[in-house]
């Protein structure tokens, strides 16, 4: 079932903990690159420099000396590694499986964190039936468009172990975005991205509409089993894969490296919207070409 939740609130929500520093946040005017028939937007996002790694010791190991005793950091559970240190963080529990949870490092006002209730679930495994039903909900819970991503495992650049989708605001005329960037699946004017990629269009699907969550997660659970094929993993093997979910497609995207000549792109970026945090960082991709780096994280088309 869908949310019902007050944007509008969550955007105060989200502002007052910038206000009291809970949450570091600044807009910037993204830049536009063409490259190869694709369009790539790049956000500066300085907050990115601090922002917690998965290869770092977990939060829930970490601790600190407070009058001479040991204080563990509170977060979401015995098994999480995020944070959990403002009570306005956590917004509500959805399907009482998600807790859906500020994003302390945005790209973009709102974003927001599914984060399985189980602690002890984690970033490599694949998506169940609970966690699309719960992004479901999300996305067609809130009032502006919104889109779902994951990713799965360090290849597909994961920074936290905690098992958690991000909820982010859908390109469009939301503050953040230039006007002349779309996904590539929303562009038909954007030429096939020159790395692997497998879609489902629901107005493809007999119906035209996604029916519920069991249909969402046989679709995945198809598009994922190309993935590996094309990987050539073993079903016991975690698939290190990009997920993004809109109310009109779902793609999964197979991964082969987590950084191509010390770049790096989450399921985001991997459609196009890429947060730096350095002109440094931006050279580069300009540089190399972004699709070729796409194409070096991913699997380049034809192989």
């Amino acid at each position: 079932m869908p949310l019902n939740l007050s944007y509008e609130e969550i955007c105060t929500t989200f502002d007052r903990l910038i206000s009291n520093g809970t949450i570091t946040y600044q807009p910037s005017k993204p830049i536009l690159v063409t490259d190869n028939g694709m369009i790539f937007s790049f956000h500066f996002v300085e907050s990115l420099k601090t922002k917690p790694q998965a290869e770092d010791a977990p939060e829930t190991t970490k601790s600190s000396m407070i009058n001479g005793v040991a204080s563990q950091p509170i977060s979401f559970g015995p098994g999480s590694d995020i944070a959990n240190d403002h009570p306005d963080v956590c917004i509500t529990t959805v399907n009482e499986t998600h807790y859906l949870v500020m994003n302390k490092f945005p790209v973009f006002r709102p974003m927001l964190l599914l984060l399985t209730v189980d602690s002890y679930r984690r970033q490599h495994e694949p998506l169940e039936l609970d966690d699309l039903e719960a992004g479901w909900s999300a996305i067609c819970g809130l009032k502006e468009e919104h889109y779902v991503f994951f990713n799965c495992g360090l290849l597909a650049g994961s920074s936290r172990e905690h098992k958690h989708l991000q909820v982010i605001p859908a390109p469009g005329r939301h503050e953040g975005y230039d006007e002349g960037f779309k996904f590539f699946l929303d562009d038909p004017e954007q030429r096939e991205p020159g790395f692997v990629n497998f879609v489902q269009r629901f107005e493809e699907l007999p119906e035209k509409r996604v029916k519920d969550g069991q249909q969402l997660l046989e679709i995945y659970q198809k598009l994922l089993q190309q993935a590996r094929e094309v990987l050539n993993l073993s079903t016991n093997v975690a698939c290190p894969h990009n997920f993004v979910l809109t109310q009109r497609w779902m793609v999964v995207i197979p991964r082969q490296a987590k950084e191509f000549h010390g770049l790096t792109a989450n399921s985001a970026g991997m459609m196009g919207s890429i947060a730096i945090w350095t002109q440094e960082q931006l050279d580069s991709w300009k540089e190399l070409g972004p699709m070729n780096v796409l194409r070096g994280l991913g699997l380049p088309r034809g192989e």
